[in-house]
């Protein structure tokens, strides 16, 4: 199997568990995928929400002129699914929210649902019965129109219908109609369970194939770590959830010592051998979903951490030197010893208003540095916040060195 294969993102490797027959991915790849499928229905349920609060005003307005209301329902109209449908509104608009999306459009649904059952049911009391085909319509809108999840779904619909059916029983309609609507609705929410389930199904599908392509899009062809362009994105979007959550952030930075030497006198086949061997060991330091290694090209490789390192995390760097040299790739002419080495630069920071990204890889180019300088094959750490930074120094060195 190839690095490629065996590295491929949490995404790919996880979904093939058999969670994925339950609608569900793991926690990283399921809050994706839920402000995936957030995004697809907001613009019809942004839509549905205002008309939904526009009815309410309207008619409770009209109702309280007519005097044609009771204070209880005007003020639950008023205090309570005003404030609830716009809470609803604006978290559709912000992404970091999705965890409170879903549970908000389903207490907002519930809420319409029974208001709707409510009338349905006082309807049917006047000899009006046919407002039960409210019921079945708003059912079956809960089930595949508002972009809720199967969970969420099946609860609020299935809630719903309950109400309805007790309304049913405690006003003691006749039996003939009790029978047709319960019927009625075990068939609805049974036809919408299961057309919510393969909508659901087929989306998580589609979006684990797109994540696939975009994952192999990201990837370098040659060791099968991710790219530049996909690191470059990664640190941005990991450095401001550092700075939300207050989370440790490790970097590494990971250099090949004398690799133009050795390709000099081994050849590019047996340099492109050497690169996938030490990008596999480098590969196995990135274990959780948050975590990310990377080929910069040539031989410069990063592997970063997310979140505060454990007794592994904080040996990682130097597990990694040493499983390279055990791998025992000969460089006859290395300066440093027999075989290939690595030297690799840390710094570990928490990001906050005295540190910038830009900062954080610096410490981690000047480490670096300072190991090639002490001997390569060696690893250096900067943690302290007020480390100081010569910018460029590495950089600028390694233009001159082999």
């Amino acid at each position: 199997m190839s690095v490629q294969e065996q590295h491929l993102s949490t995404l790919v490797a996880e979904q093939r568990r058999p969670g994925f027959s339950r609608l569900r991915f793991t926690r990283f790849v399921e809050e994706q995928f839920r402000t995936h499928y957030g995004e697809i229905n907001h613009p019809k349920v942004r839509l549905l929400l205002v008309l939904a609060a526009c009815g309410i005003c309207l008619s409770t307005g009209y109702a309280l002129a007519l005097s044609n209301v009771s204070m209880v329902t005007a003020i639950f109209d008023i205090v309570v699914m005003l404030p609830l449908l716009t809470a609803t509104f604006l978290a559709s608009f912000q992404l970091e929210r999705h965890r409170l999306y879903q549970p908000l459009l389903a207490v907002s649904m519930l809420c319409i649902g029974l208001i709707v059952t409510s009338v349905a049911l006082r309807a049917s009391l006047h000899g009006t019965p046919y407002y039960f085909a409210a019921i079945v319509a708003w059912v079956f809108t809960i089930w595949l129109s508002v972009g809720l999840l199967f969970g969420y779904a099946a609860v609020t619909a299935i809630t719903i219908s309950l109400a309805y059916g007790f309304g049913l029983v405690y006003w003691n309609f006749g039996h003939q109609e009790s029978l047709f609507a319960g019927a009625m609705l075990i068939g609805v929410n049974a036809l919408g369970a299961l057309c919510c389930f393969q909508l659901e199904a087929t989306t998580r599908a589609a979006y684990r194939d797109k994540r696939i392509l975009e994952d192999l899009a990201e990837r370098d062809g040659l060791t099968g770590l991710y790219n530049r362009r996909a690191y470059d994105g990664y640190m941005e979007r990991i450095w401001r959830q550092s700075r939300r959550e207050e989370s440790q952030l490790t970097v590494m930075l990971i250099d090949i010592d004398h690799f133009k030497t050795y390709n000099d006198l081994y050849g590019h086949q047996a340099g492109d051998d050497a690169l996938k061997r030490v990008a596999a060991v480098i590969a196995m330091g990135a274990q959780r979903p948050l975590d990310l290694a990377a080929r910069f090209g040539g031989e410069e490789f990063a592997l970063v951490l997310y979140g505060q390192a454990n007794d592994f995390g904080r040996n990682l760097p130097d597990h990694i030197r040493q499983r390279v040299v055990e791998l025992g790739i000969p460089h006859a002419e290395s300066s440093t010893g027999p075989v290939l080495t690595v030297s690799i630069g840390v710094s570990i920071v928490t990001p906050g208003a005295e540190r910038s990204l830009a900062g954080a890889v610096q410490m981690a180019d000047e480490a670096l540095y300072q190991a090639k300088e002490e001997g390569r094959n060696r690893v250096v750490v900067n943690e302290s916040r007020l480390t100081h930074i010569q910018t460029g120094r590495f950089r600028a060195y390694r233009k001159r060195a082999v």
